[in-house]
């Protein structure tokens, strides 16, 4: 999923970091912060945790989400160990599933508030589409989408192109980019490895700002993510 605007400080981790809903698919999720055309299976639940670090902050975040109903995952999200807290609630489905060898699209709707100001925060909607290659030997994931943003009473475009590279059962490289309309954007490079497969996987990543503006700005996460079966 695409992160990429919250309040001044708070601006370039937020774009390094998935935010708090990144959904532990059969395809993407953590550590990537494009999002995908998937979501958990009918039933299911998953609980995301990672940590974020950058020069000037180190932060905590934990998402519990399931999939209600079948056609619907739902989530809620909150941080901790920053200068403010901050909550978010996602929900995002699937108009055609990705399959393997073929394409995939979707559509996810969240708000990022800060808590203790009710739910008004950054509100988006994105669509993202996911192509299988090479057997689901590679994933590659196209988003584009629309954030208000609640703090410069502003609405911009959002934007990501990421690929997942399935180096075996158990491992697999991230790339991609994205960014926003009038806050430049970043680039990110991530690794995940599977404890158990479809169970606990772990994860980190590396960002850095694209643009001039804001250059050295870095993040590093690492994340952990448990899936019921």
């Amino acid at each position: 999923m695409i992160l990429t605007n919250l309040p001044s400080r708070r601006r370039a981790k937020a774009a390094a970091c998935a935010l708090a809903l990144l959904p532990l698919t059969a395809h993407a999720g953590r550590p990537m912060t494009v999002d995908d055309a998937a979501i958990v299976a009918p039933g299911l639940c998953q609980l995301e945790t990672y940590a974020l670090h950058d020069a000037r902050h180190n932060e905590y975040w934990a998402t519990p989400a399931c999939n209600i109903g079948g056609d619907w995952e739902l989530g809620i999200g909150r941080s901790g160990g920053g200068d403010a807290h901050y909550g978010r609630v996602q929900a995002k489905t699937v108009f055609k599933p990705l399959e393997t060898g073929g394409w995939g699209i979707g559509l996810v709707l969240a708000d990022q508030f800060r808590s203790g100001r009710g739910l008004e925060g950054d509100v988006s909607a994105n669509v993202p589409l996911s192509i299988s290659l090479a057997g689901d030997s590679v994933l590659v994931h196209f988003n584009t989408g629309l954030m208000r943003t609640r703090a410069q009473r502003s609405t911009d475009a959002i934007w990501g192109v990421g690929a997942e590279f399935k180096l075996n059962e158990r491992n697999s490289l991230t790339a991609e980019v994205f960014g926003q309309q009038r806050n430049g954007s970043r680039y990110q490079l991530g690794f995940a490895h599977a404890l158990i497969p479809d169970r606990l996987q772990v994860d980190a990543s590396w960002s850095r700002r694209l643009t001039a503006r804001g250059a050295g700005e870095q993040a590093v996460t690492l994340g952990l993510i448990l899936q019921s079966n």
